[in-house]
């Protein structure tokens, strides 16, 4: 339906995707949408700026990069408002605020963010964000190194050194079985799913079901291939 609406065409639900057949898991991003939107607003009625996704997050999260400390987005009063999720979890709540129709992207072809009509009515409190959970919360881990100077410690998605390895097992299985099916990579799973097995080690069909990104009809195809590399992990 969105690839569709991108090119002016509208269908309704076919209902045979993965998120028909198998409702993903929501958490209330309202808040979190909230936050995100009211630095857009504040960038274009204060400082009369706008900017991509990566700049915003990095003022919602409190993070100290350069670029923040060179156009003095510290001192927005929504500086570091967003601790709370990690730089990925973020970007998943970008992503589906674009999808939803309550972000977009401005004109003039920079991928600034811009609140529409839509987003307005959330920024009132009239509108409820229902998000899926493309990334697991909480799961973020201390970085060795701080990206914050100004004494903040800043966490961020660090895989382990078997979390990596794994990782690149699964992607080399899925690169075998979309060749053998002539279909791209990303069509049997997409690497946040990929990275989410390699993180969650699940040990039966009921984990991997609950992992974003596995329906039911990849669960029965890929279930237990699957399994069967997770459960190899640490033999090597």
């Amino acid at each position: 339906q969105d690839l569709l609406a991108y090119f002016g065409e509208h269908i309704e639900p076919c209902g045979n995707c993965d998120t028909c057949l198998s409702q993903p898991k929501t958490w209330d991003g309202t808040v979190s949408a909230q936050k995100v939107m009211s630095t857009i607003v504040r960038l274009d009625r204060e400082r009369h700026q706008h900017f991509g996704a990566v700049h915003v997050i990095d003022i919602v999260r409190g993070n100290r990069t350069a670029r923040v400390e060179s156009f003095h987005h510290d001192r927005l009063s929504t500086f570091g408002i967003g601790e709370e999720l990690s730089d990925a979890e973020w970007r998943a709540v970008v992503r589906q605020l674009l999808a939803r129709g309550e972000l977009e992207i401005g004109p003039g072809g920079h991928g600034v963010l811009v609140v529409t009509q839509a987003g307005w009515e959330v920024l009132r409190g009239h509108v409820q964000v229902p998000l899926r959970t493309d990334v697991a919360l909480g799961r973020t881990k201390k970085a060795k190194t701080p990206r914050s100077s100004g004494g903040k410690q800043v966490s961020i998605a660090e895989p382990t050194s078997d979390e990596q390895a794994l990782f690149e097992k699964l992607r080399a299985w899925r690169a075998s079985v979309a060749a053998e099916r002539s279909v791209p990579a990303y069509v049997i799973f997409h690497d946040s799913t990929l990275r989410e097995f390699a993180s969650q080690r699940p040990q039966s069909l009921t984990d991997l079901a609950g992992i974003s990104g596995v329906g039911k009809v990849k669960l029965e195809s890929f279930g237990e291939a699957v399994l069967e590399l997770v459960s190899q992990t640490g033999d090597d």
